[in-house]
């Protein structure tokens, strides 16, 4: 695994699996950017919104069990890291106005990340969450088709 393969496997893991805001610290970059369904509205604009995005993702939708990564790909440059990972989260708190369904929810996503100097710059998520896009419809889809 390459350096950066290191870097995103831990922001994965640690940061985006388990809330660990330490990981976030010490993996992202202060000005970081973020394309992610968990803020629709527009990209996370830098490290302490990406933190408190998954802070309060992570506290409604709890991990089950540990986050796994099923692929990972560095780009021929060095810079881009492609990760696919699965993670089961029970829907445990209100998120977005959504009362708790107490559900398990199967997250299938591939991140695709940029670093420099040791630091995440970019992330881009693409994710088959329909379960999850379902869940939070009735919410998110006024704020998405405007």
């Amino acid at each position: 695994m390459t350096d950066n393969g290191v870097i995103v496997s831990r922001f994965i893991t640690e940061f985006l699996g388990l809330g660990d805001m330490r990981a976030g610290d010490e993996t992202l970059h202060a000005n970081v950017q973020g394309i992610t369904g968990l803020k629709p509205g527009g990209p996370i604009d830098g490290r302490d919104e990406y933190k408190a995005t998954i802070a309060a993702f992570v506290d409604a939708f709890p991990p089950i069990e540990p986050l796994r990564i099923v692929d990972q790909f560095t780009s021929a440059d060095g810079t881009r890291v492609v990760t696919r990972f699965h993670s089961r989260q029970r829907h445990a708190k209100s998120f977005f106005g959504i009362e708790p369904t107490n559900r398990v929810i199967l997250f299938d996503e591939t991140h695709v990340t940029r670093v420099e100097n040791g630091v995440i710059v970019e992330n881009i998520v693409s994710a088959t969450n329909l379960e999850f896009e379902m869940l939070m419809a009735p919410v998110l889809t006024p704020m998405i088709l405007k």
